[in-house]
């Protein structure tokens, strides 16, 4: 997995790889703290071996007879290279003089460290006391593990004489071994846990790719009911469409006519008359057919927009105060909330006046008992959104669907029209609509409302729309 593909996983499967790094790091790290301890062990094993080899060795010659010293010393030193652990013993001066070895031909000679006679700095860099030290290196022509210290048999202590200082050379052969062997586990350690961390990776990588995948599928899914749904709403606006150019001319001008004869009769009888008020009525009910025709045509009309500078606050501002009477009849208080400054959007504002509008009407009419109708506008990515929030009896589940769908109302004496015409402009604008709402309940003393989100693009609709409301 290359550094491009681990950055497009997700933060729970960056946090898993993270995880399964540490893991291996700490076992490594563990591993090798492991060897070391198991070398320190081995080696203080064979130091203590050689330190008691060396204590025995002084032990038998403080017993003996001292004249014989030298004698018994030598044999002694022969006796003990015997043991197939010992490559090597030998008794030597501070500068390297051997008195005696194991080697008897090596008597009267110089050690050779390295395979270079040594010289009594060399000695003297090994600080020999009276404990017993060790350390792995080249001796006697043999890399071995040496124990040495200085060497004293003897009880009285000569003053004037030198103490000798005596090595065992032990053979690290199974030592070798353990540690070789150490290592290999090691090693295989090593190769599962980076093994194990590859499979894990790329495990990782397919699942999340076949996440991606499915997350792919899921929105194209998506965009395919949205765009069922959007065909299904634009044959029923192309039907409404057809009804409309075919009977709103042949519709108006008899409603004309019939409300010309209602106020000209209206006007025959005394103003608190009956026949009045009914004439009265007749003329309300022409003016309510022919908003409806209005609507019709709305609907009807090709989606031409005529596209200027708007500034989307003052829509909302000439939007309150045109609806000021109706807000005080309804006893609702309504009010824009104020935002950063807003850069003017490439829009029809005619039009766009009108849907909010809308939005704003349907508002008031959910609000019979009164309530708040707040209003405001803010910046989205490429555009802007305004926001239409009342407290309102709200929609019901089953029908938020259906709310932009011609002739679909909920309301006795609606015409189903008003959010119809509403899409359709914000489609026009290639914009947006969310709605969320919320059913008022007494039972459980839920208050109930809607909310409208309405994304305009700033630049008269060039914008995708999805990704902006989301924003």
């Amino acid at each position: 997995m290359n550094f491009r593909h681990f950055a497009q996983v997700s933060s729970s499967g960056k946090l898993l790889v993270l995880s399964a790094l540490l893991i291996v790091a700490i076992m490594m790290a563990t591993s090798l703290a492991a060897i070391k301890q198991a070398d320190q062990s081995m080696a203080k094993l064979l130091g203590e071996k050689g330190a008691s080899l060396i204590a025995v060795c002084e032990s038998i010659l403080r017993s003996g007879m001292r004249h014989e010293i030298g004698i018994r010393l030598q044999v002694l030193l022969e006796e003990m290279s015997t043991n197939p652990d010992l490559m090597f013993a030998c008794v030597t001066m501070p500068d390297g003089l051997i008195l005696a070895h194991s080697n008897g031909e090596r008597i009267g000679e110089m050690l050779s460290v390295n395979g270079e006679i040594v010289g009594e700095g060399l000695l003297q860099d090994l600080h020999a006391n009276l404990e017993a030290q060790w350390r792995f290196m080249n001796l006697e022509d043999h890399d071995v593990f040496v124990v040495y210290k200085l060497f004293t048999p003897s009880v009285v202590k000569i003053n004037t004489l030198p103490t000798p200082i005596i090595f065992l050379g032990i053979n690290v052969a199974p030592f070798e071994i353990t540690r070789t062997q150490t290592h290999i586990y090691f090693s295989i350690l090593s190769g599962i846990s980076l093994l194990m961390l590859i499979a894990s990776s790329v495990a990782l990588f397919f699942a999340q790719r076949a996440k991606q995948s499915e997350q792919k599928q899921r929105q194209a899914e998506k965009q395919v009911r949205e765009l069922e749904i959007l065909v299904q709403r634009r044959e029923k606006l192309a039907a409404v469409g057809s009804l409309a150019a075919g009977v709103a001319h042949e519709i108006r001008n008899p409603l004309s006519s019939i409300k010309g004869y209602a106020t000209y009769f209206g006007e025959l009888f005394a103003e608190d008359s009956d026949e009045r008020a009914c004439a009265m009525v007749m003329v309300q009910e022409v003016e309510r057919l022919n908003r409806v025709i209005c609507d019709l045509i709305g609907l009807a009309k090709p989606s031409t927009l005529q596209l200027q500078s708007v500034n989307p606050r003052e829509l909302l501002v000439n939007l309150v105060r045109l609806l000021r009477p109706e807000l005080l009849a309804q006893k609702i208080q309504a009010k824009i909330y104020q935002g950063p400054p807003l850069e003017p959007i490439w829009a029809d504002p005619e039009r766009l006046h009108q849907a909010l509008l809308n939005l704003c009407l349907n508002a008031i009419k959910a609000m019979e008992q009164g309530g708040r109708l707040s209003l405001g506008v803010r910046n989205t990515r490429d555009g802007v959104t305004f926001v239409v929030l009342d407290t309102g009896t709200g929609i019901a589940p089953e029908v938020l669907s259906h709310i932009f769908d011609p002739y679909f109302t909920t309301r006795g004496n609606g015409t189903g029209l008003g959010l119809a015409l509403v899409h359709k402009i914000i489609d026009a604008h290639k914009g947006q609509i969310i709605v969320r709402s919320r059913l008022c309940s007494s039972v459980q003393h839920k208050s109930g409302g809607s909310l409208f989100l309405v994304y305009v693009p700033r630049s008269g609709g060039t914008q995708d729309a999805s990704s902006n409301l989301d924003s």
